[in-house]
Order: structure tokens, then C-alpha cells, then sequence
């Protein structure tokens, strides 16, 4: 798949790789600044817990973004390749300023997503736009 083109008066969106057990609870720079980077107090943020086996990893990201000031954190489930195909829940991707992929096991993000309407969405949006400024400044 080649990258998706990008509007040279726009730029291109941010992509934060976090890696394995990020700080959650102590500082938690890199949730943080993600939020920054997807808007701050505007972020509204998808949060994508495909990689992990984990049933409340969505809901747990959730609380946390609402924690640090986004102003939406939703989860999209995406547990089976079929779920790809949910209409509800790509339309509810567009909405995204930010897109958080969970830690876990990364080959289920691409045996699940690649190829598919989610990846191809992903991919479109951080090519499309930025986040939009916050009231913060990173």
C-alpha cells in the first residue's frame, strides 16, 4: 500500500509510536502530549484496542484521554476482521483528530485492519489534516 497523498497547502497528521508499557499513571508525558498534538481540549480521539487481549484496554484509554483534557475518547473494537466493514463505526473514525492503536500483539492490528476500509481510512486522515490547534502550545 503506498501512502496516502497529502494536501501541500495542509501537511501531513502526526504519528506518535509509544511502544510497550507506556507511563499511564505517574506523568504520563507521551498520553499527554498525544492529546496535545490531537487537538487538546478539542481532541476527539479513537482509541483502536485491536492489538490487545484485553476487554477493558478501550474503556481504560477512554477515562484517561478524558483525563487529560480531550474532549471526546471513544473506542472502536475492532476484535474481527468483519468489524472492519461496520459503517457506524467508520463514520465515527472520521471524526478522529487523533487515532490511538493500543499495545498488545501488533500482528493482530495487521491481520485484522490491513487491507481494509479502517486501514485505508487511517491512513487518508493522517494524510488529510492536522490536528487542530489547542489552547496549549507543545
Amino acid at each position: 500500500m503506498c501512502p496516502a497523498k497529502v494536501d501541500p497547502s495542509n501537511g501531513r497528521g502526526y504519528i506518535v509510536p509509544v511502544g510497550g508499557a507506556e507511563d499511564k499513571e505517574q506523568g504520563a508525558v507521551i498520553l499527554r502530549h498525544f492529546v496535545e498534538v490531537s487537538g487538546g481540549k478539542e481532541a476527539r480521539i479513537a482509541i483502536i484496542p485491536t492489538a490487545s487481549k484485553q476487554r477493558d484496554t478501550g474503556s481504560r484509554y477512554e477515562t484517561l484521554f478524558d483525563e487529560f483534557g480531550a474532549d471526546e475518547a471513544f473506542a472502536l473494537p475492532y476484535d474481527e476482521r468483519s468489524d472492519t466493514e461496520r459503517e457506524d463505526w467508520l463514520e465515527r473514525l472520521s471524526t478522529a483528530t487523533g487515532i490511538f492503536l493500543t499495545g498488545g500483539n501488533q500482528l493482530r492490528i495487521s491481520t485484522i485492519l490491513g487491507g481494509t476500509p479502517v486501514a485505508k481510512k487511517i491512513r487518508s486522515l493522517n494524510a488529510a489534516r492536522r490536528a487542530p490547534r489547542s489552547s496549549r502550545s507543545t
